[in-house]
């Protein structure tokens, strides 16, 4: 997914004597999304609820979203491009690795950006992946665009054009890959001792069983 310039940022208009008219020109539309951004539990959140704390009216919420649902999926759109823009900063998926020792470390860092990332934004997090987000998932996926979901398989394949792993990687290996980096980061929420190591000592014994399994 294309880079967004959507990090969350105070709105310097809401520095106003009245709530209200700080808003002008679709800044609420921002605000509002700032504001779920910053909210330690997104997947509850709702247009009025938000509407009230920054102290305007439901119906003026309601004129930027037409209901909670477009609210999230903005929301979660946001934190796939915040997400590539973490994976980008690991490796350019387009290159091909030099050699073996870098095409398990890109495996690494991408466990290490992913797992780093949950505990960064959690609640971002769990929007994006959680059990109810398939619909702010599917919709996040834009056609011929880079988004975060090319960057395992192209790991995978570097391994195996490496000679780390000899056979061609499909899309269960992706899944297993996937679900072992994903796990790692959902017992460090649920704050199981066994994951709650360093995240980079983490990140490389995560690597280090997916591709003993991938063997």
């Amino acid at each position: 997914m294309k880079c967004l310039n959507v990090a969350a940022q105070p709105l310097s208009s809401q520095t106003g004597s009245s709530p209200v008219r700080s808003f002008h020109h679709g800044n609420l539309r921002q605000a509002l999304i700032d504001a779920a951004l910053s909210a330690p539990d997104i997947e509850r959140l709702s247009l009025r609820q938000l509407a009230s704390g920054l102290g305007v009216t439901a119906a003026a919420a309601y004129r930027h979203f037409a209901n909670r649902e477009d609210l999230l999926f903005e929301v979660a759109k946001i934190g796939f491009a915040l997400l590539e823009q973490r994976f980008a900063g690991a490796f350019d998926p387009s290159v091909a690795p030099s050699d073996a020792t870098e095409a398990r470390q890109r495996l690494i860092l991408l466990g290490q950006a992913y797992v780093q990332f949950a505990d960064d934004m959690p609640a971002l997090w769990r929007l994006m992946f959680g059990s109810q987000a398939e619909a702010y998932r599917n919709r996040a996926n834009f056609y011929g665009t880079r988004n975060s979901y090319e960057f395992l398989p192209a790991v995978l394949t570097g391994l195996f054009q490496q000679g780390v792993i000899t056979t061609k990687p499909d899309e269960h290996d992706a899944l297993f890959a996937w679900s072992a980096i994903h796990g790692a980061a959902t017992l460090r929420s649920g704050r199981v001792p066994a994951a709650l190591a360093p995240i980079a000592d983490l990140a490389v014994g995560v690597a280090d069983r997916v591709i003993r399994a991938l063997k």
